[in-house]
């Protein structure tokens, strides 16, 4: 009798759960800047977290599982809203995307040094790496997380804030998606992507 290894199931593309809710956030601002311009960012950052609360739920419903940085990730979004709403300051808000790259610049970076690579864990399924290319790689990954958050930095800080929204939704994965794809031949000069 054939003894046959069950497969196991695939991962499920969570486009939407991610980027849904920042899709939401994007047309709430634009709709409330039209006839509340000063309070639009707070009523948008308002649904936002709700969104992403709400996705996250559907995510776990259907599939059973969560990745810990979207756990992560939408409870630094609904305390950064929280603060700003009661507050009514709005740099706090402009500030989340800041914070949750430095934390995660800290936490790949910081992986390497207690043998925990973040990026290994999170990619070793699809890619073969020796650990010391696995260290590079996960260096290159904490460098862009600082790098994504100095960039938000000098956003908010420079630009009108219906620019700030915009980059929030349509200029960050964007850059995320090509840093991937420069990452791509030091994959395969080292290692190789796993085909099964």
């Amino acid at each position: 009798m054939e003894n046959k290894t069950p497969t196991p199931p695939k991962k499920p593309s969570n486009f939407w759960i991610d980027f849904g809710p920042l899709l939401v956030f994007f047309g709430a601002f634009q709709y409330f800047k039209r006839s509340q311009p000063e309070q639009a960012m707070l009523w948008a950052a308002g649904i936002f977290a709700v969104v992403a609360v709400i996705a996250l739920l559907i995510g776990w419903l259907k599939y059973k599982h969560i990745s810990k940085m979207l756990i992560f990730s939408t409870v630094i979004i609904v305390l950064t809203a929280a603060l700003a709403i009661f507050s009514g300051n709005k740099t706090i808000f402009y500030m989340k995307p800041t914070v949750i790259n430095i934390l995660f610049g800290f936490a790949v970076i910081g992986g390497i040094f207690i043998k925990k690579n973040v990026i290994k864990i999170m990619m070793g399924e699809a890619i073969e790496l020796p650990d010391a290319r696995w260290d590079t790689l996960a260096m290159r990954w904490g460098l862009f997380f600082f790098a994504m958050a100095a960039l938000n930095e000098y956003i908010w800080r420079t630009q009108s804030e219906d620019f700030w929204a915009t980059f929030k939704v349509f200029g960050f994965l964007p850059i995320t998606f090509i840093f991937t794809l420069t990452q791509i031949p030091f994959i395969q000069k080292h290692g190789k992507m796993r085909t099964e």
